[in-house]
């Protein structure tokens, strides 16, 4: 008697891909020429009228989904925003009856990663760049970005809004006197559909930092290149950017600085070289994670809902299996925690800042 995997190997499929097209999975997105070679190798087989007996007493079949996540395990556990996007996916999937099936990490391959196959949707949480984006785009479908928002047209997404946190953090700083505000961060990809980039039409303006950061300092006459170091997205790489700031000499009076963990790693820098913040540097950041509240000083910071974001992801992904066409984006706002590490200086010498 022909088996699943005899079916498989005949029609050149996965079992998985064989199971779903015998039992009419309806989520199952695959070419109909692939559907018709599945069906003719069980007729070929005769397994076709012993898997119609079988579904008639079959459970419906969960939805299965991927995950992409352009982070190490051990990075998710350094930056807790990462882990709390993927605690909001699972937790929503599991209140939706979904099943997450696959998770491909940053540092697989993802062109070779076959379990992707076969699956319902696929959302891809992280940085990703534009190459990236088109080569995700050739291979899978029914794909939700979470941290990003490449392709308006095409994709779902959900992002948090840091453009205005940023705005609203340096019009802070600068009602506390600040002018020479530096800024330390990691790197950020443009998802723009234009060659020379215009805030007004890159499609995830929203979720960049240090874009409006250099736009508001240059309309101000406050910004200097120099006071810009740009690492990667580590604690580590906080402490050393920061070590680089100091030993530069003419340290600016406050920084903008792009996630928690590289503010951590710059707090112990400044306090390693005997510096006080904030009596002599203020600093801000993005994320709120938990250790921020307890950090000495605590850190002002703007809260991101990265469960929420995660949370929302499968809604959108699971309004994609149902039917739905048209793309659609969530943009999540951000929340200012102002804290100790913020303060004063001794002469104010700026007006209000712009928006």
């Amino acid at each position: 008697m022909a088996s699943l995997k005899d079916v498989a190997r005949e029609a050149n499929v996965s079992i998985a891909t064989v199971s779903r097209v015998l039992n009419e999975d309806k989520n199952l997105s695959v070419a109909n020429t692939t559907r018709e070679r599945v069906y003719e190798s069980a007729r070929k087989l005769n397994y076709l009228s012993l898997s119609h007996k079988k579904k008639s007493n079959a459970r419906p079949s969960k939805k299965a989904i991927g995950m992409i996540v352009f982070c190490s395990k051990d990075y998710e556990y350094e930056d807790e925003y990462f882990s709390s996007i993927r605690r909001g996916i699972e937790a929503e999937c599991l209140r939706q009856d979904i099943v997450i099936s696959t998770l491909v990490r940053q540092e697989q391959n993802l062109l070779e990663e076959n379990r992707l196959d076969d699956l319902s949707g696929i959302i891809v949480v992280g940085n990703i760049s534009p190459q990236l984006v088109h080569q995700i785009y050739s291979k899978y479908e029914r794909v939700v970005f979470v941290d990003e928002s490449p392709g308006l047209e095409k994709f779902d997404s959900v992002t948090s809004d840091f453009h205005s946190a940023t705005t609203r953090l340096l019009e802070h700083l600068v009602s506390l006197g600040h002018q020479n505000i530096g800024f330390i961060g990691g790197p950020e990809f443009v998802h723009s559909p234009m060659k020379d980039r215009e805030l007004q039409v890159i499609d995830n303006l929203e979720k960049l930092r240090f874009e409006p950061y250099k736009k508001i300092m240059s309309k101000r006459g406050f910004y200097d290149e120099g006071n810009v170091y740009i690492g990667d997205w580590s604690t580590d790489a906080g402490y050393q950017l920061m070590t680089q700031a100091i030993a530069k000499g003419d340290l600016p009076s406050s920084f903008i600085i792009a996630s928690d963990p590289l503010a951590v790693g710059a707090l112990r820098a400044l306090h390693d070289a005997g510096l006080n913040v904030p009596n002599d540097v203020s600093i801000v950041s993005f994320n709120d994670i938990e250790m921020a509240k307890y950090l000495n000083p605590p850190l002002t910071t703007a809260k991101v809902f990265s469960d929420e974001m995660g949370k929302s992801a499968v809604k959108l992904l699971n309004e994609r299996i149902e039917g739905r066409v048209v793309p659609s984006k969530i943009i999540h706002p951000c929340k200012i925690q102002f804290r100790e590490s913020s303060g004063s200086v001794k002469h104010r010498t700026s007006p209000e800042l712009p928006v």
